[in-house]
């Protein structure tokens, strides 16, 4: 992959690794080292389409209140290779797993904590089933499964094969409508700052124009669907009865997926309660990157408790 394709935020660059495994070579990833051995590591999952950099005002926020940050590039996704294999939740779920173990031996630390937005919040949800610990801790961040809800027929559409990749493949030659999808997913795009706009508006297309994060994206979107198809009762099941604790942080203006789905899920859990679901103002379903001040403090409150 060309340097000059999906560059690091500046302020994240020194961060940046690669990943020593078999199974995930040259898997790119954040990380912030060692802070306090006494606290665990937290995974950040970035959702369809995103990249590690989505995290890009969190990190230094979570940093300076002394916590480690390790956030991946999916398999697939921005500078992380795609594997041999179809990418789909289940290879997400495995990277992410491998990181984290990492991230624990290498800082002495405790269990990790998992903190997900959209997809990234199914894939965090999975690793943490996979690690049932009472002393564990889930942050979902506009995202859950079971919501409640059916799969919408919009992203059933976009997961067909001809229709979907055509609808994607028309960004390439239109910046325009390219910067135009992004809207949908925050409150109000215009409102970020020009630094963050001019980010995005470049690495959008660097998204569009990648043949290895199409066929991820893709790949991603059919293996999410078919997980809220088909595993959801494997998911109601481990959620109600999984030990740990989990906070829910939703954008209030979230047009992607709505806080009801966040009521629904809260509900299946005894003993989880509205406090439990904090609701960021003026933020889309990318509260991290439109209130990064007012989300952290959303995480750091569950983390102290």
């Amino acid at each position: 992959m060309s340097s000059s394709l999906f560059r690091p935020w500046p302020a994240l660059a020194a961060q940046g690794k690669l990943l020593p495994s078999s199974r995930f070579p040259g898997l790119f990833y954040y990380d912030s080292g060692p802070v306090r051995s006494d606290r665990p590591a937290l995974v950040l999952v970035h959702g369809l389409g995103d990249e590690a950099d989505t995290w890009r005002h969190l990190i230094p926020i979570l940093n300076s209140a002394g916590w480690r940050t390790v956030a991946p590039d999916l398999p697939g996704f921005g500078r992380s290779p795609g594997g041999r294999r179809r990418t789909g939740l289940g290879a997400h779920t495995a990277a992410v797993l491998e990181l984290a173990e990492i991230a624990c031996s290498s800082g002495n630390s405790r269990n990790a904590v998992f903190i997900g937005s959209s997809m990234g919040a199914y894939i965090a949800e999975a690793a943490a089933l996979k690690r049932p610990d009472p002393s564990g801790a889930l942050i979902l961040i506009d995202g859950c499964i079971p919501a409640g809800a059916a799969v919408p027929p919009g992203l059933l559409a976009m997961a067909l094969p001809f229709s979907g990749k055509k609808w994607y493949r028309a960004f390439r030659t239109d910046p325009e409508k390219a910067w135009q999808s992004l809207f949908p997913f925050y409150a109000d795009l215009e409102k970020l700052s020009p630094d963050d706009k001019k980010f995005l508006s470049k690495r959008v297309l660097e998204r569009v124009q990648s043949l290895k994060q199409e066929r991820a994206y893709f790949s991603s979107l059919r293996s999410m669907i078919l997980h809220q198809m088909f595993r959801l009762s494997w998911y109601t099941r481990k959620i109600k009865t999984w030990p740990g604790s989990i906070r829910l942080i939703w954008g209030e203006s979230d047009l992607v997926v709505p806080r009801s789905r966040a009521d629904f899920f809260l509900s299946l859990r005894p003993g989880q309660s509205r406090d439990d679901l904090a609701v960021i103002p003026g933020a889309g379903h990318l509260p991290h990157q439109e209130k990064p001040a007012e989300t952290a403090e959303a995480v750091l409150a569950f983390l102290r408790r």
